[in-house]
């Protein structure tokens, strides 16, 4: 059998002549030490014939005698990657080179010792011995077909994020002149995507013929590699015959081996707009320098803590010329105490990215540094000549920051005395509470009220009264500590704050002080006053934890020190907060009582002491709480008229007695007069839900005979124009008054002459006392007659014994009222009393 011969040995089997040789040797070399995998390829067999070193180790065959005879069908897969078979895709590949003298393919190989390799082929026949052969060299395609599929991925990914951006994406193949326009870049145009071809003549015919020299300039310098992109702003033309401004930006992504340029992409972005504003601007700049000029406010750019730009108007505020002024510093115009805290501020504006423009209150000095000008500076980041720096608009609030300060004050102090006010002591008063928490020390709270201010306004008018407590304020505050706080807190209530006690007594010694003060007379224009005080005194943290608490608890006890005589100081006790409880409650069960019927009248007659004869009678008030039972009229009375709940009441008392009266005078067929008790809020009454004795008379179409009212000697010491004018409209409408609890008031003969007083009514301390040479009965004689001098005529009351009633009469008094005759009776009883005794 005849071994197949080495295939150097068949190709070079004759023997060559020298130059032949020598040209052979040199093959030979040039075959064996090439870096590129090469092969001989028999034309006729289709039989590799020879391998360099170099492919045989791109399929890592390790010995040559593996590669003997062996076709391309043998180191390939049966299909190539386009489905042909190995065998016939060769047989094709080699006829078309050797028709056309060399040709270039793909074409994937393998070994036992290496899977699948993706080459490029390249054949080329050359003749050797007469016979013609092919000279095959191959080229590993593995990196480069990595490299393209990262590429047509990487440019999915790029072309979907610039299209999702609202750019359009084009794509040059630079070699064959193709271009791929994206669906955005067309319809940016106004064109379909099927409209526009991939030809490079798509974009350069559609470039505004003033703007293509400049624009293949650019390009043409990026290609040269002059530029690191390619970028131009140039006009397009869009279908519907108008031109857009494109911003037009590109790079060079792939070169072949020797440098040159194979591929570039880019994007289209419509800047039409931007580029309308920016004509807008340019055009406007004249006259946006005629506004900075013409503004009020002033403007300026900073750089390095010193102003590069200003308008007019900012150093007309300050006495400057633009001139002087541009160049200099922050510390040449800001007030020192604000210049440390704005260089931090300017310093953050400048290191600071992109952010909301920041609104300061700053004061600025004027040339000549003797007077602040408070001002609003409105400042943000800012580029001047491509550098960092800071715009600011400056506007005078000196005016602003005075009604600031007005307002302020106006908010937090009171206007007649100089004093803070409520709101100002409350503050205050929080901040004592949260120092005690901290030191462990006591803080008070004291409740100051002047006595009797009323009379003195209302007998020497408001100008003496606002003289009266301004000349208060500054008696307490002289008895003050320096960290104590004074504050008044409405009418003539002043309140005091007394910090950092050490000792209990501190509290003690400065009332005491106080009271003293304020005992001491007034001088108020001519007339020489005196008053006093009650003082409400509560401590913290002992009797409150809170503010309200506190505020509270001093004026539950500064209305004890009233009501235990004025002129003194009292401290608040948990009997006084229980006191407070119940009254509460009696409010809102007096509001119920109204509502439900809870309450109700009896009558007590009044005797004529001569004939015996009744025709007077006192309505009272009685009121039967379904779960207290009875409460006395001198617990809810009080609280009544404190509330103004004594005005509903006061309204059914007036409609109850007339009602009752006029149904005495239908069934006794004479007149009973009913007297009823009236307040002082009632006289002073303007409230149209609760009318007035008379008007509530003239709606029930009732004579004025029918009641009489019976009043105070105190509320004719403090009746006002509002009572006068209703004690008056009583008399004109035949409404009878009565002065009830004679004797032991403070009013004078003039006050009874001046308001037409019809009955006195001696007060029971008197009669109870009465005896022959008693001096209760020579008060009573007196009074008895003093009235009758004066036209009026006299009931006493508390009549209980026949002696009593005898020296009574003996002193010709006009009426008696009291047990002796009969106790106050409910309407039904007393109408059968009547009956009986009348």
């Amino acid at each position: 059998m005849t071994s197949t011969p080495h295939p150097s040995n068949s190709t070079y089997s004759e023997r060559p002549a020298h130059g032949q040789v020598e040209g052979d040797r040199r093959f030979r070399l040039l075959f064996e030490r090439i870096p590129d995998p090469m092969l001989l390829l028999d034309v006729e067999s289709g039989v590799f014939t020879d391998w360099n070193p170099a492919a045989m180790r791109m399929l890592n065959f390790p010995a040559r005698e593996e590669v003997i005879a062996l076709r391309p069908a043998d180191i390939s897969p049966a299909h190539q990657p386009d489905g042909r078979a190995s065998d016939d895709k060769a047989r094709e590949m080699m006829d078309i080179a050797r028709r056309e003298g060399s040709h270039r393919f793909e074409w994937t190989i393998c070994s036992p010792y290496r899977s699948e390799v993706v080459i490029e082929v390249l054949l080329t026949t050359i003749a050797i011995d007469g016979r013609e052969v092919f000279i095959t060299t191959w080229r590993d395609l593995s990196q480069q077909k990595r490299t393209e599929r990262d590429l047509v991925a990487n440019k999915l990914r790029w072309k979907f994020a610039l299209e999702g951006a609202g750019d359009g994406v084009w794509d040059w193949n630079i070699q064959d002149g193709t271009v791929f326009f994206s669906p955005r870049w067309k319809t940016m145009l106004g064109y379909e995507e099927q409209e526009i071809d991939n030809a490079l003549s798509e974009w350069s015919e559609r470039v505004h013929p003033d703007d293509l020299p400049r624009v293949m300039a650019d390009v043409q310098a990026h290609l040269d590699g002059r530029t690191p992109g390619y970028r131009n702003e140039h006009r397009m033309l869009c279908r519907n015959g108008e031109y857009k401004w494109i911003l037009d930006r590109g790079k060079v992504i792939s070169d072949d081996a020797d440098g040159r340029p194979l591929r570039m992409v880019g994007t289209h972005t419509d800047i039409t707009e931007r580029r309308r504003v920016q004509t807008e601007l340019e055009r406007a700049e004249a006259t946006q320098r005629a506004l900075l000029d013409a503004m009020a406010d002033g403007v300026f750019v900073a750089q390095e803590h010193r102003f590069v730009f200003v308008n007019p108007a900012l150093p007309r505020m300050l006495g400057y010329t633009v001139e002087e002024f541009t160049g200099l510093t922050f510390a040449d115009v800001l007030h020192p105490d604000f210049l440390e805290l704005w260089s931090e501020r300017y310093e953050r504006r400048i290191g600071s990215g992109p952010e909301p423009q920041r609104r300061y209150e700053v004061q600025l000095l004027n040339r000549d540094r003797d007077r602040p000008l408070w001002i609003e500076l409105i400042a943000s980041r800012f580029t001047y000549r491509d550098e960092p720096a800071v715009l600011g608009i400056v506007r005078d609030i000196s005016d602003k920051k005075i009604n600031e300060q007005t307002i302020w004050k106006q908010a937090n102090y009171d206007a007649l005395t100089g004093l803070p006010n409520r709101h100002l002591l409350l503050h205050h008063l929080r901040q004592e509470m949260r120092l005690s928490q901290r030191s462990g020390r006591q803080l008070a709270v004291l409740f100051i009220d002047l006595d009797r201010f009323k009379e003195v306004n209302d007998t020497l008018g408001h100008p003496a009264g606002d003289s009266l407590l301004q000349q208060a304020a500054q008696r307490i505050t002289g008895c003050m500590r320096d960290t104590d706080a004074v504050a008044r807190f409405g009418g003539d209530e002043f309140a005091v704050v007394l910090g950092g006690l050490e000792h209990p007594d501190v509290v003690e010694q400065i009332a005491g002080k106080i009271l003293s003060a304020l005992h001491q007379p007034f001088q108020l224009f001519n007339e020489l006053v005196y008053v006093s005080a009650s003082i409400g005194i509560t401590l913290y943290p002992d009797s409150a934890q809170s503010q309200e608490d506190l505020l509270k608890q001093a004026d539950q006890a500064m209305y004890d020190a009233k009501r235990a005589g004025r002129n003194r100081m009292s401290y608040f006790t948990p009997s006084m907060q229980a006191s407070s409880e119940r009254r509460l409650r009696l409010v809102s069960d007096m509001h119920t009582a109204l509502t439900t019927g809870q309450f109700h009248l009896v009558y007590q007659p009044i005797v004529e002491i001569a004939t015996g004869r009744v025709r007077k009678a006192e309505a009272l008030m009685r009121w039967q709480h379904p779960e207290r039972g009875h409460v006395s009229p001198t617990e809810f009375i009080p609280i009544a008229e404190e509330t103004g709940l004594i005005l509903p009441m006061g309204d059914w008392i007036t409609r109850t007695a007339v009602g009752f009266a006029r149904h005495l005078q239908q069934r006794l067929g004479d007149t009973v007069q009913i007297s009823i008790n009236h307040s002082p809020l009632q006289l002073r009454n303007r409230n149209g839900d609760y009318p007035g004795v008379v008007e509530l008379l003239r709606k029930l179409d009732a004579p004025g005979s029918l009641v009489a009212v019976e009043i105070t000697e105190g509320m004719l010491v403090e009746a006002d124009e509002p009572a006068l004018d209703c004690l008056y409209a009583m008399r004109d409408a035949g409404v009878q008054v009565s002065l009830d609890d004679f004797g032991t008031g403070y009013s004078s003969l003039s006050y009874l002459k001046k308001f037409d007083i019809d009955y006195l009514k001696i007060d029971q301390s008197f009669v109870r006392g009465l005896s022959r040479d008693s001096s209760e009965l020579a008060l009573c004689e007196a009074m008895i007659v003093m009235a009758h001098k004066l036209g009026m005529q006299v009931i006493a009351e508390g009549v209980e014994t026949i002696h009593q009633l005898e020296l009574l009469r003996a002193a010709h008094c006009d009426y008696a009222q009291g047990y002796l005759f009969s106790r106050p009776l409910p309407a039904e009883h007393f109408e059968a009393w009547l009956r009986e005794n009348g």
